[in-house]
């Protein structure tokens, strides 16, 4: 079976926009005939970290031990958190989150707001490392006692009911505050924000839970660049890989692909550039895959589309190529 995960091709219209089609007017003959053709099931909703936790059956381990083997597979044993860059933004009576991919660090100005927030804490037992400009870790100087949010989930969100939880909750809070008012006098930020680019004014803390050990192989190869899921396949033992820049040479049939390039343009808002990365998804991916699967150069096809109402899976089989009278179905008839 091959395998592919599309997150954000599917999300819940805005109150009084229940007609809005993103997908209006743009030519995707690959996806509405995947979609037409193929026999639909609907699962319980689930984010794409939830979909992939089950696929491996990795409900409990650790993201940030996860990513951590991945980023650093040389990191001092201990306690670890994912501590992400991220911009909050005031919006009247809330905040709101935005993820390192609207903030375009570099690898300098992570370090050095890394080394800032080292200064501040390291005598307490803390230690902050980036491995990547968008993915820092902190290393504690004992388990975390309380249950966050993953970062996915609390984007574009107001992070009051995102914000970790348990018995000490508080003092994770004010942890947080410090954190922002520290990151908010550094001069990497200032320089920032004179050349018109958004603060990295927070860090969010995420990622607990059980260390690592032997997981599902949902597949024999995943290919994704997302951080995540490749720590999930090398916890399995199962290869990974960067994703293709297409279909035109099909991977082996027993693949998972993640194609996220949606992701980001959901996140910001960005319908314009949302449906210019769907059409590239179109004539990359989702056509060459329609006409192998039509030609029988692959058989088994299995689209998982993640939503907030549910999750669409879309299978076709072999013996499907001739239901011909099936015909090509739109997005939004999903």
């Amino acid at each position: 079976m091959l395998t592919l995960v599309i997150p954000s091709l599917r999300f819940a219209a805005q109150p009084g926009q229940m007609a809005f089609d993103p997908s209006a007017d743009l030519d995707l003959p690959g996806l509405t005939a995947l979609l037409g053709r193929g026999e639909q099931r609907a699962a319980p909703p689930a984010s794409t970290e939830q979909w992939l936790r089950q696929a491996f059956n990795a409900q409990d381990v650790s993201a940030a031990a996860l990513t951590l083997a991945l980023d650093l597979p040389d990191a001092e044993a201990g306690h670890w958190l994912r501590a992400d860059p991220v911009h909050l933004r005031a919006d009247r009576d809330r905040a709101l989150l935005f993820d390192a991919s609207v903030l375009n660090l570099r690898m300098d100005e992570a370090q050095a707001l890394v080394d800032a927030l080292n200064g501040l804490y390291h005598a307490d037992g803390y230690s902050f490392v980036a491995a990547t400009p968008s993915r820092w870790y902190l290393r504690l100087p004992m388990a975390m006692d309380g249950q966050t949010t993953p970062l996915a989930e609390a984007l574009g969100r107001d992070i009051r009911p995102c914000m970790p939880r348990g018995e000490n909750a508080m003092a994770w809070h004010r942890l947080l505050n410090e954190i922002q008012m520290l990151l908010y006098t550094q001069p990497v930020n200032d320089a920032r924000e004179q050349a018109g680019q958004l603060s990295a004014n927070s860090v969010w803390l995420w990622g607990e839970g059980q260390p690592l050990r032997a997981l599902a192989k949902p597949a024999a190869q995943l290919y994704a660049g997302d951080a995540l899921a490749r720590g999930l396949a090398q916890a399995a033992g199962i290869a990974h890989g960067d994703l293709p820049d297409g279909l035109q040479h099909l991977p082996p049939p027993d693949s998972l692909l993640l194609l996220d390039s949606l992701v980001a343009p959901l996140n910001r808002g960005d319908i314009h550039a949302w449906r210019a990365a769907l059409q590239v998804l179109e004539q990359r991916f989702l056509l060459p895959l329609w006409q192998a699967w039509r030609q029988g150069k692959v058989d088994d096809v299995c689209l998982i589309l993640p939503g907030e109402d549910r999750t669409v899976q879309i299978t076709l089989h072999a013996g499907q190529r001739w239901k011909f009278w099936r015909k090509p179905r739109l997005l939004k008839q999903l």
